[in-house]
């Protein structure tokens, strides 16, 4: 429904009505915004008075894909013809937590096995080089096929993807706690990956074609808080059933399975019916082959080379590494091809990678980078309570509490302040707190009290991945167009995940080196222990502040997300008409702060047509 812009609430809403906002108006021509060029949607034929769904793929002809140019692709919120439906509060409430849940049972699915491997070593007679692919397996598949699932998601359906991928998620996670060998578990833990992988891409897009302002900005909050929020109670519940329950670890994967179950059920009786916005749904099994089987061979020599036979020696690791290597930089070079030499569409467009300036190029990169830091943190934490200050697993997962507490809390925060407070801001916050976060860890005595070091170290480094992925998926909603944001959700899930795994792998190497060096020292083996750790939190801090100065420069006159004008925008004056498009490259650089984040309305024949977005 339409309203007035002098009856636009200017206070901050609670959490729930944030979460049912569905105000819009008629923006006054003085805060109009730029239409973005036709850079921005090279590869696709947008024709006048069509909606979304009538676009299609062209090759390239060194010659503009838009063939009327009164008309542009707007970015960020549903352009007309696409606009989200009305739904009830109740029912949007639902519909984001139950969107929340797969990136929930990701994180929380994965680490609830961490204290219970000691148990499953045993059970299962499994060895110490075995015994890691229980949690490696997982991640392997969850992080590789998320790409993939991100465009299967945007051209069949987004709704259809996530309940498949959870139903997936729910029987193999199932399967799993009846598994009688270590091969088994690992197996069922890979295909529970791939599972997961399919339900987060499709979150993202359920989430962004469901919300607009305010609410939207809600909603991605809620979805980033899921990962430390799972992670913590994924911890806490698999110390409890580790601890308490007769079946130990199999009962961690029933009852992960049984809360799977009912985010299923909420899934399909809650989620709208999809609407699908592209005609075209033919996939690039080329380009998804390439880069899945890369990323698939590129987490296993990060995920094996440290325990390989010679380390990162060993001739099928380097050979590994190589065609990984290879077969990524060919997909790039083979989506170039398919969007310049065939009607085919590509898997992914090559101008996700420079929308804005390449500002969301930044963005994926920071979320990489960031992510090494944070994934470190939450590993070597728990070797540091349970190996180095021999606690109990019990004791140890009481200890990662502020985790989820400090996750919920920064949920309703971010929901609240990410359309007033400068996007850069909020990043940078948050990515300079889990670099300390990590200086804190790396300074910590391990006869020294909880609630010094480690207690602010766990509180802080929550706060960072929060601020960091809420802004970040908002930013990548607002940038892709309305039918590939499955996909490009997909791809800064994937880089994220990625940068974990690396962050995880350098750091592991540099504890060893430094333990090494202190047992040849001639010093005990609980200090060079204790000596490696706090070498990996150095290392951890030094990517968090690494992506700090990304941040800093690449994403420098950001503004604030949620703003119908960015601060700095020299595009659109008091009483200037914008131009439907921009020719001009020195005009296109003029504009260029309007195109950031703004969600931009549909313009035809020098007429400024309605669109739901707010001030």
């Amino acid at each position: 429904m339409s309203a007035p812009a002098d009856s636009i609430r200017s206070e901050p809403l609670p959490l729930v009505e944030l979460l049912a906002a569905e105000e819009s108006f008629i923006p006054p021509r003085s805060i109009e915004p730029l239409a973005t060029t036709a850079e921005d949607v090279d590869g696709l034929e947008y024709k006048s008075g069509h909606a979304p769904s009538t676009l299609h793929h062209q090759p390239h002809d060194g010659q503009s894909d838009v063939t009327d140019r009164s008309t542009v692709v707007p970015i960020g919120e549903p352009p007309l013809g696409d606009v989200a439906p009305k739904l009830s509060t109740t029912r949007r409430i639902v519909i984001a937590a139950a969107a929340t849940s797969a990136v929930f049972l990701s994180a929380g699915g994965s680490v609830a096995l961490n204290i219970a491997l000691p148990t499953i070593q045993r059970d299962l007679g499994m060895t110490d080089g075995d015994l890691q692919w229980v949690i490696s397996a997982f991640s392997l598949t969850n992080g590789c096929f998320l790409l993939l699932a991100g465009r299967m998601a945007d051209i069949h359906g987004r709704k259809l993807v996530f309940l498949v991928g959870i139903g997936w998620y729910t029987l193999w996670t199932l399967v799993g706690g009846w598994m009688k060998d270590g091969a088994g578990l690992v197996v069922t833990r890979a295909l529970a990956g791939s599972g997961s992988a399919m339900s987060i891409p499709a979150a993202v897009g359920i989430i962004a074609s469901n919300f607009e302002g305010r609410a939207r900005a809600t909603a991605f909050a809620t979805f980033a808080a899921g990962a430390p929020v799972g992670a913590g109670l994924g911890m806490t519940l698999g110390g409890l059933l580790v601890t308490y329950a007769s079946t130990t670890w199999r009962a961690v994967l029933w009852v992960t399975a049984g809360i799977a179950f009912v985010v299923f059920t909420l899934g399909l009786f809650t989620f709208p019916t999809d609407v699908i916005t592209t005609t075209d749904k033919r996939l690039d099994w080329v380009g998804a082959a390439l880069v899945t089987v890369g990323l698939i061979l590129l987490q296993f020599v990060i995920s094996d080379g440290e325990g390989a036979p010679l380390g990162w020696k060993t001739p099928y690791i380097i050979a590994l590494l190589v065609i990984s290597i290879f077969m990524l930089v060919a997909f790039f070079f083979w989506e170039k091809y398919i969007t310049s030499k065939s009607t085919r569409p590509p898997l992914m467009r090559l101008q996700l990678w420079t929308r804005a300036n390449g500002r969301l190029a930044a963005v994926y990169m920071i979320g990489c980078v960031s992510w090494m830091g944070f994934t470190a943190l939450s590993f070597h934490a728990t070797l540091f309570y349970q190996q180095a200050q021999e606690l109990s697993p019990l004791q140890a997962l009481v200890r990662f509490l502020p985790m989820p507490i400090m996750g919920i809390l920064c949920n309703a925060f971010v929901g609240i302040v990410i359309a007033r407070v400068p996007t850069q801001l909020l990043v940078c916050v948050g990515i300079l707190l889990t670099g300390v976060s990590n200086v804190l860890f790396a300074t910590a005595p391990v006869d020294g009290s909880y609630w010094g070091h480690p207690f602010n170290a766990m509180w802080s480094t929550v706060v960072g991945a929060d601020f960091l992925m809420a802004t970040g998926q908002l930013f990548v909603s607002r940038l892709a167009l309305p039918e590939e944001q499955s996909l490009a959700g997909g791809l800064f899930q994937t880089l994220v995940q990625l940068g974990g795994a690396f962050g995880l792998a350098l750091t592991s190497v540099v504890a060893s080196v430094y333990q090494s060096k202190s047992l040849a020292q001639g010093k005990s083996s609980n200090v060079a222990f204790v000596h490696g750790l706090h070498a990996a939190f150095w290392l951890g801090a030094g990517m968090s502040f690494a992506a700090l100065g990304i941040a800093v420069v690449a994403l420098r006159g950001m503004g604030t997300i949620g703003k119908s004008h960015m601060k700095g925008d020299k595009g659109v004056k008091e009483g200037q008409e914008p131009s439907p498009v921009v020719d001009n490259p020195d005009d296109e650089e003029k504009g260029s702060e309007a195109l950031d984040l703004q969600p931009l309305s549909k313009v035809s024949d020098n007429k400024t047509q309605p669109s739901m977005q707010e001030v």
